[in-house]
């Protein structure tokens, strides 16, 4: 039987007013609990040694899917110098407890859509905070089985799967179904859709590519079965015709996405280099950035790999399960033990790194992000801190601790950043 472990994510909370939360380049003391963000005294625990070159930041429209893009790209987004709180809106019972767990939402213009605790999936009008459309997922109330993998929004239709195996394509007006497929297997992977198909990774590591327009099954890829993994994970990256998919086997696929014909593939367990567990699994988002696929992995490796040859151009000991920045020539990545740290994306030197606080008293401090916005990097943690650091050395910028939990990172439309807690609370920064 597969075991599956729960990943704990991380997210904030604000009690805030009008007072402004992350300033310019300046020291800026926020209003607020202080506490040190740091396990020890110790803030950057390597300085820069070299100089980095950010490129500019860019206004994005929309966080339609996990990660933003196809490429699960997080580039440098462009946001205002003074960030301030806008609002607070509730969404409800969003956290799956036993696993620690929220389905990543997405937001399109002025809507957000997520799943609850109760079987809903729900659009919700971010300016007024009131509901646009809510439906029941009736299968999955009757077998008591709420898991949402996560969202895609591809023009007007919102495509998701459960992880009773169901696929569902649902008008993002009107809130009705327009599709449904039963696979009866697990998803806890969000979807991704390219041209005509709509492609999902299962928990038995398999990557399905069906028909977008009416669910019918064009062609799968199998992968090994691997006895442990983590429940949740990245969805593929697609980019110049190839999607690369990461099982929980540590196999990494290069396909074609028109048929599944393998481009390449490689397997990260067979370098013998993890021995503190036998868990293979890829959680943190493969990336694509021009040309270049990026793996970090649970094991102890980031791996960088030419996207159409497979060709490994450099690897460094490095366990993570969050998402990778890339802007210029700089990495930016939070390993395991909550280490914050700026790599050489082209030679994989350690540029800088700062050690989060990880432990407070007996109970473990679990950092998310980060996001690169405005040339600062916005980090939060599961015991409420919101930190602001400079992506040049690693410096505190500015930090407040909130009153609720964070267990996943900032996404950012637009200029404003959105901040979602495990309490089940959406904050806005604008």
């Amino acid at each position: 039987m597969k075991k599956s472990f729960g990943l704990k994510f991380l997210l904030p909370f604000f009690l805030l007013s009008s007072c402004a939360l992350l300033d310019d380049e300046d020291e800026n003391i926020l209003p607020g609990k202080r506490e040190s963000v740091y396990e020890y005294e110790e803030k950057v625990i390597l300085k820069a040694n070299k100089r980095i070159k950010l490129e500019e930041p860019i206004i994005i429209s929309g966080w339609s899917q996990q990660h933003q893009n196809l490429k699960n790209h997080l580039f440098h987004f462009k946001s205002k110098p003074i960030l301030k709180m806008k609002k607070r809106i509730k969404l409800g019972d969003i956290n799956l407890d036993k696993i620690q767990y929220i389905t990543p939402p997405i937001i399109s213009k002025n809507n957000i859509f997520y799943s609850d605790n109760d079987f809903n999936i729900t659009s919700k009008n971010i300016d007024t905070g009131k509901l646009n459309w809510n439906i029941k997922l009736e299968f999955e109330k009757d077998e008591n089985f709420s898991l949402v993998s996560g969202f895609f929004l591809d023009n007007k239709t919102l495509f998701f799967s459960t992880g009773l195996g169901n696929v569902y394509a649902v008008d993002a007006v009107e809130g009705k179904v327009k599709w449904l497929k039963k696979f009866g297997i697990q998803f806890s992977r969000p979807p991704v859709i390219s041209k005509d198909k709509l492609f999902l990774v299962s928990d038995d590591n398999q990557l399905y590519a069906i028909n977008k327009t009416n669910g019918e099954l064009l062609w799968s890829h199998l992968g090994n079965i691997e006895e442990l993994s983590i429940i949740g994970g990245s969805k593929p990256a697609l980019d110049e015709g190839i999607i690369v998919v990461s099982y929980s086997s540590g196999e990494i696929f290069a396909l074609d996405e028109s048929n599944g014909s393998i481009v390449w593939f490689d397997n990260i367990s067979t370098s013998n280099f993890f021995s503190k567990t036998n868990i293979n699994d890829i959680q943190s988002p493969i990336c694509i950035e021009k040309g270049k696929l990026f793996v970090p992995t649970f094991s102890n490796k980031l791996l960088t790999y030419d996207l159409k040859t497979g060709k490994k151009s450099w690897d460094v000991k490095l366990s993570s399960i969050s998402p990778m920045v890339i802007s210029g020539e700089t990495i930016y990545v939070i390993d395991i033990n909550g280490k914050l740290m700026s790599i050489d994306k082209v030679s994989g030197k350690l540029l800088w790194a700062v050690q989060l606080r990880s432990k407070k008293g007996d109970k473990e401090i679990n950092w998310s992000g980060p996001l690169l916005s405005s040339y600062k990097l916005l980090v939060v943690s599961s015991e409420g801190t919101v930190l602001s650091l400079s992506p040049f050395t690693g410096k505190t910028l500015s930090k407040i601790k909130l009153k609720e939990s964070f267990i996943s990172g900032p996404i950012q439309v637009n200029e404003n950043i959105y901040l979602i807690s495990r309490e089940g609370s959406l904050y806005i920064l604008s």
